[in-house]
């Protein structure tokens, strides 16, 4: 359970807990000695302090979160996963889902309900077995039972970035790393022309002073392919 490398990466907190727990049941069993107790939990932290700081280096699909399906090279979604369930975007009521992600070992694939593997996951990226890509754009993630979302008003995702800034450079990865979340799934980008540079942003005329620009998520009805 310890080197369950996906969890670890792609879900510190919820990894910490289930290895919480499992400690405490191992415990309350009295299967090891209080050293052997306290070596374990210090293997569990560690590995979850690394966990949010090899993150930052790498994306990975988290079963908690909701993602569109978008062609590589598209912008319109194709379909949408939910908690680990795949929707097609013109899906029929046949079924309550058209196919699940499942985990064997370390490889992750999207099997359908009627025409098999839909392909394989690798990073945020799908490799389907017709030889093409598809690009995993996180919409929202269950963190704590509550479904954290992105933020659509611009003043809004102006404070968003801010505390996500004021965030790193407090070494406060935990509180980092959702308020990054929430601005990568909120439909704005940073700009490409001032690079949101505090010193260059204000004479800006591609985003007009803020620092960032409108960008779509694949969602229906606000991109084109």
């Amino acid at each position: 359970m310890l080197r369950n490398e996906h969890l670890r990466l792609s879900n510190p907190e919820v990894y910490l807990q289930i290895m919480r727990s499992t400690t405490e049941d191992l415990d309350a069993l009295g299967l090891f000695d209080p050293l052997e107790l306290h070596d374990l939990r210090e293997q569990v932290q560690a590995a979850y302090t690394a966990g949010l700081e090899e993150q930052f280096a790498q994306e990975l699909y988290c079963r908690a979160s909701s993602y569109n399906v978008v062609p590589e090279g598209g912008r319109s979604r194709v379909g949408y996963i939910k908690q680990g369930n795949y929707y097609e975007e013109n899906r029929t009521d046949a079924f309550s889902f058209d196919g699940m992600v499942t985990q064997e070992r370390d490889q992750l694939r999207i099997v359908l309900r009627t025409s098999g593997e839909l392909g394989v996951i690798k990073g945020l990226l799908i490799l389907g077995q017709d030889g093409k890509t598809f690009r995993l754009i996180e919409t929202a993630r269950m963190i704590d039972g509550k479904m954290l979302e992105g933020v659509g008003d611009p003043d809004a995702y102006r404070v968003l970035v801010d505390l996500a800034q004021e965030a790193f450079e407090g070494n406060d990865w935990v509180r980092y790393r959702i308020l990054r979340d929430r601005v990568r799934y909120s439909p704005f980008k940073c700009c490409p022309a001032c690079c949101d540079s505090f010193a260059q942003r204000e004479d800006c005329e591609v985003c007009g002073g803020q620092g960032f620009v409108p960008d779509d998520l694949g969602e229906p009805g606000c991109a084109e392919d």
